[in-house]
């Protein structure tokens, strides 16, 4: 699915939240976006695989039954309609923020109101005291049948009981009582495994991209789209490299369109591409891309923006060189499934115009 994010003005209906979530989006403050793939902290790529509990007949398993019955004689947990963040909230998040600077952020009221202080979502958070004195709270957005948790916040002095798990367990529990029948704690990504705690609840299911469908998530399988296209790009390679200079490079500013998004500017959306003929004057021109959700390969005209992303490093850490400034799409040359027509679009258009092993110092 293409890299975007959309904002409201007026309240989002709950069942349209639902549709939204099952469709593959997520919310972002109080915006919904979508992203196949994750540009991390330590900004490698990765592929993101969007994942949700079943409620329907569902029961803890020992061990978060056990740090529920434990943390429920210990503590005093109440719900309610997120509001703007009250002192004891911002205070216990700074306390978080020291110890965990990349899990949270300074500016809780995005959760609440978003970047553009209207609120369309029903957040809900949850709080819980040790006697009044505020250890732990999380928010979660509520549909009619489906719920998104998207942040937990706790007291790092507190940290031996589990109180970033227990908030999502509390959450769990809420909504299975209320009815609601699927749980979504976000995405999970099979090469970086910062995410995998979320899959320890239950039986997952993950939204497969290609079809749209939900599908039993199995873990020692996981969907790993970065690694689909890189074996779809690297075929590609293997059939032109001695015909037309070609080199496969990552493209972290697929991330651009969500800071980016007038509509006149085409940026281009995707996390690892083919550059063909690289002996150009700047970052743009030819290259082909391949979409996981349709199995289709694009060759595209790019242009250079004006546009830099300061952040990127010039080669991954198993040293792919990667193009550093976003681009912009001038024009789709052809767009096929098949092998065979995209190798025959690129010799046809570029043989002669570069031919030569790859050099790492053209890039």
């Amino acid at each position: 699915m293409s890299t975007q994010i959309r904002h409201f003005i007026t309240p989002l209906p709950a069942r349209e939240l639902d549709r939204y979530l099952k469709s593959g989006w997520r919310p972002a403050g109080q915006g919904i976006y979508t992203a196949d793939f994750l540009r991390a902290d330590d900004e490698e790529i990765y592929g993101c695989i969007q994942v949700r509990l079943p409620l329907e007949g569902f029961t803890f398993k020992k061990r978060h039954r056990k740090i529920l019955n434990k943390n429920n004689q210990l503590f005093r947990v109440t719900y309610d309609l997120a509001e703007e963040p009250d002192e004891e909230l911002l205070e216990l998040n700074r306390r978080y923020m020291a110890v965990h600077p990349d899990k949270t952020r300074e500016d809780l009221d995005l959760h609440v109101t978003g970047e553009y202080l209207v609120r369309v979502l029903d957040t809900r958070i949850v709080r819980v005291y040790d006697g009044d004195k505020l250890v732990a709270f999380s928010y979660f957005d509520l549909g009619a049948e489906t719920a998104y948790t998207k942040a937990g916040i706790y007291d790092p002095d507190y940290a031996r009981f589990s109180l970033g798990i227990y908030t999502m367990l509390l959450e769990i529990a809420w909504l299975s009582e209320a009815g609601i029948k699927f749980y979504h704690p976000g995405y999970v990504s099979p090469r970086y495994s910062v995410f995998d705690y979320k899959l320890q609840f239950g039986d997952m299911q993950y939204r497969q991209v290609h079809t749209g469908r939900w599908l039993p998530f199995d873990q020692s399988k996981p969907e790993d789209l970065y690694t689909d296209i890189e074996s779809a790009l690297q075929l590609v390679v293997d059939q032109v490299r001695h015909l037309v200079k070609v080199k496969l490079m990552d493209y972290p500013s697929f991330t651009a369109r969500y800071h980016y998004q007038s509509p006149g500017l085409n940026l281009l959306d995707c996390p690892l591409l083919i550059r063909i003929d690289a002996n150009v004057s700047n970052w743009g021109g030819y290259v082909v891309t391949y979409d996981v959700e349709t199995h289709e390969y694009h060759l595209v005209h790019t242009r250079d923006t004006s546009l830099r992303d300061v952040n990127i490093k010039l080669f991954s850490k198993n040293g792919r060189p990667r193009i550093p400034n976003p681009l912009t799409i001038a024009k789709v040359l052809i767009t096929t499934p098949a092998i065979p027509e995209i190798v025959e679009a690129i010799t046809q258009q570029f043989s002669g115009s570069g031919i030569e092993e790859d050099d790492e110092n053209n890039y």
